[in-house]
């Protein structure tokens, strides 16, 4: 084999190499990431093949998996180098695996959609945790002079502490829902606006929906013909608790047009339509109140 093309074959070479099952791999790995099964590849090589004629991709990954450097001028040196790394196995596999789907789940989370919606969630959840807290002390009959109450009072810290995490928590989930969906956050809320975004599974996904999806999107019921729910996440909507009861489901098919508006702009125009949105929503609020449908 030509040194010149080995890189290009990497995949194929690492593939069937001795010990390395391919269905393990849903895909074929980089030239950084291999542990090296290269060793029979190289071998296979002419002993007057300049390596520097390689790409130094394939020097890197070697350097790499060695802690240190490669000498490019020998390819008898350079199998050597290959002979002491250590075969694949399956632990070593598994490993690499594990390494590699890790490494793919942080690159991913570092994008501002999934990083929001991820603190979407973990919000959720610690809110619920306070409510289901709050509920459970209620029920809780504290005998004074006992050993109850001392439980009480530490339980009564323990909630306290919880209760400042979730209101810093809300205060970073609002700071990054204004950078990543600014309109979408000035029109509903910065916490609405980053679960609808999960709920979602992006904010192009979010952007897509109509407003008829985008108004039941978190709903726990589903629609039916006789009676079905009225709005999903959107109740949590800024202002949304201002509207009478029963104008509730006019407000969110309303706010749910503007959402799509706002939504497509955040993801694809990057205009600020802040202003006029919320401007539309507040008139939208005061005719509910005032009877209007």
């Amino acid at each position: 084999m030509d040194a010149a093309r080995l890189l290009p074959r990497l995949d194929t070479i690492y593939l069937l190499a001795p010990g390395v099952r391919p269905r393990a791999f849903p895909r074929s790995p980089r030239a950084a990431e291999l542990p090296i099964a290269l060793l029979e590849a190289v071998r296979a090589l002419p002993t007057t093949t300049p390596l520097q004629a390689a790409d130094r991709t394939l020097a890197a990954a070697l350097a790499s998996a060695l802690g240190r450097r490669v000498a490019l001028e020998s390819p008898a040196g350079w199998r050597e180098d290959l002979r002491s790394l250590p075969s694949v196995t399956g632990e070593n596999e598994r490993a690499w695996i594990l390494g590699r789907a890790r490494s793919d789940l942080e690159a991913a989370l570092r994008a501002p959609g999934e990083l929001l919606a991820s603190l979407a969630r973990e919000e959720e959840r610690i809110e619920r945790t306070v409510g289901r807290e709050e509920r459970a002390a209620e029920a809780f009959v504290a005998v004074p002079g006992t050993s109850l109450s001392a439980h009480a009072e530490a339980w009564q810290r323990a909630r306290a502490l919880l209760a400042v995490e979730h209101a810093a928590l809300r205060a970073r989930l609002d700071a990054e829902a204004s950078r990543v969906a600014p309109n979408l956050s000035a029109l509903v809320g910065g916490r609405t606006a980053a679960r609808l975004i999960a709920a979602a599974g992006g904010l192009p996904p979010l952007a897509r929906m109509p407003g008829a999806r985008l108004q039941l999107l978190g709903a726990r019921r589903r629609p039916s013909a006789g009676r079905g729910p009225r709005h999903g996440l959107l109740y949590l909507a800024d202002r949304a608790e201002e509207v009478p009861a029963d104008r509730r489901g006019a407000f969110a098919r309303s706010v749910a047009a503007l959402a799509v508006i706002a939504a497509r702009a955040d993801a694809w125009t990057h205009a600020d339509l802040s202003g006029r949105l919320v401007a539309r929503r507040d008139a939208r609020v005061r005719a509910l109140r005032g009877g209007r449908r």
